[in-house]
């Protein structure tokens, strides 16, 4: 029985495009383009008979998922606070350290 020693390339890209899409959520198309790809390249070198680098297939695969759940959430928390029934007048979040909790106060009467 030979071994086959070669690295399996797609597992490989599988994790770099996850880790774009990680990386770059902010941007949420890419992000969302590259978690795809990710998750798509994970699962086909999975199926391969090259069982080296399998660990790294499914690293691409959880960290992909990763990567679009946080996109996902960017994209749904932004419509939320941005949509038409909850826009938010800049002047009533005060600047400084208490915008963070400006923001969430206001981002919670917005939900419930």
């Amino acid at each position: 029985m030979e071994t086959n020693n070669r690295p399996n390339t797609k597992a490989i890209a599988s994790l770099a495009a996850s880790c774009i899409s990680v990386l770059n959520c902010c941007l949420w198309q890419l992000a969302i383009l590259c978690a795809v790809v990710g998750i798509v390249l994970g699962i086909i070198a999975l199926r391969e008979e090259n069982p080296r680098q399998k660990d790294l297939a499914i690293a691409g695969i959880v960290v992909g998922a990763v990567g679009l759940t946080l996109s996902i959430t960017l994209v749904v928390v932004s419509i939320m606070l941005y949509s038409e029934g909850g826009v938010v007048d800049p002047r009533s979040v005060p600047a400084g350290k208490d915008t963070i909790m400006a923001s969430l106060r206001i981002w919670r009467h917005k939900i419930f």
